[in-house]
Order: C-alpha cells, then structure tokens, then sequence
C-alpha cells in the first residue's frame, strides 16, 4: 500500500560510487514528512503558514495553490530520479519518534494516478545522507574519489568557512539559492546550472526537491539531494540530532 525501501545504504553509496567513478550522470531525490504534507494536503496550520511564506504564496487564500506547485515538483522528482529515499521504519530515527507510514511514506496507488511506475522505483533511506558513512566528511571524502564538487544551498556563507576543499580533498565550489528563489520565480535560477563545472552536486534547498533532476537530465551531473546535511556542515542545528549529544553529531562542522 506504501512505498517501503528496497535497497540497503551500503547498496546504495556503491552505486553512487560507481556512477562518480565513471562520470555517469544520476539523480537521487530524498521525502520526509514535510513533502508528504504537501502530497496529502493535510499540513497543520504552522506547516501552511510556513510553506506560503517560504515558497511564494499567500496564506491562507493561495494554501491549495502551494500544495498544487510542491505536487507537481514532489512529482517530477519521483517520477524522473534514480533513486528515491523514503524514511526507513527500521533506522534509529524512525525508532525514536512516533514513525508511522501515513506520515513518512507514499501511497503506491496515489503514485499509480499520477503516472508513476512504482514498480520500476529504487528506494534508499530517507536518511542516507545523514548516515554516518556519506555524511562525515571524511567518509564522503572516499566517496567523492576525488572529483570535483558543488553544492548548492542558500547556507554557502557558512559553508565557505568550513574549509571543505581540505576536508574533501577536491574543488569544492558554491552556487547560493536565495531565499527570494520560489517554486514560483525558480525557472531563472536553474537555468543558471548551465555555470556549476563541477562532476558532482549536492543540493540542500527544501521543496526544490526536483532539482537534482534538471541537474541530471540537462547538465549530465551526479547530483544529491543532500537536505539537512549540508546545514550541519554550515554549522546550523536544524535537527535535534545535530546537537553535541544528538545521533548525527557527527555531521556538524
């Protein structure tokens, strides 16, 4: 009834791997319960009022509006991507909190109406990016291989003082995203992926969950959507289990 994952992190980081390694274009999209909102159209009122502010929208007139757009990228994103991550029930963070697949997973036949093949999905864990083995640096360092490097996030300031270059042992360059970049006016800034030179892309910028698809499809990158990692990296606790005592304390620098 629910997507459920398919394939183990480590399966995963060799296939990410292996496509770096031969410069192979690929795309990997990741949801979490905030874009399962959007398909659902059932956000609380905290979650409206936060997506019509960040996304372009009036609350409360324009809220079905925004769940139209954030469909249609969740969508895209799906449907196009290489892989997919849905959160695993199984991973110590389903386990500490009140995991349930209504509000962290996707519903095959909602996929089925919108022309999606569910059957021809890879789906990782939500969580790969955060998993100790891509998100420690020196761990993406040997995933990486050495290619070049951008990363895409509205955080670069940040970013930029945490001397990743040495860290990843690779060029490491930024493209930023704005905050005034929407679902709505976006079409300008992907159309400046035509600039990003580098093999490999992270990108950390919240709905634009289809991002890594136009970076795939258009521009032959390897592209990740990397999401909250790339705010531990800048040095910003967005997630509880940032903090020094948290199960991802390793990812911030």
């Amino acid at each position: 009834m629910y997507l459920d994952v398919t394939q183990t992190i480590d399966e995963t980081l060799n296939l990410i791997k292996d496509m770096i390694r031969t410069n192979t274009p690929f795309s990997l999209s990741r949801f979490g319960d905030g874009e399962i909102k959007m398909l659902n159209r059932d956000s609380p009122k905290w979650h409206q009022q936060k997506g019509c502010s960040n996304w372009g929208y009036k609350y409360p007139s324009q809220v079905n509006i925004l769940y139209d757009d954030a469909t249609a990228v969740i969508l895209n994103a799906i449907r196009n991507s290489d892989v997919v991550g849905i959160m695993d029930k199984k991973n110590d963070i389903a386990k500490s909190i009140n995991y349930s697949q209504e509000k962290w997973s996707i519903k095959k036949s909602f996929l089925d109406e919108n022309n999606v093949d569910t059957s021809k999905l890879i789906i990782c864990d939500h969580m790969l990016t955060r998993n100790i083995k891509f998100g420690k640096p020196e761990n993406f360092k040997e995933i990486l291989q050495g290619k070049s490097l951008n990363i895409i996030s509205p955080n670069v300031e940040s970013l930029k003082k945490k001397n990743l270059n040495k860290l990843l042992d690779a060029d490491v360059t930024f493209t930023h995203h704005p905050m005034s970049i929407t679902i709505r006016n976006r079409n300008e800034f992907i159309d400046n992926f035509k600039n990003i030179k580098s093999d490999v892309v992270l990108v950390g910028c919240g709905l634009q969950k289809d991002f890594v698809v136009y970076l795939k499809n258009n521009y032959g990158k390897v592209a990740i959507d990397a999401g909250a990692t790339l705010d531990a990296w800048a040095g910003k606790i967005t997630r509880p289990w940032f903090n020094p005592n948290g199960k991802q304390n390793y990812l911030l620098l």
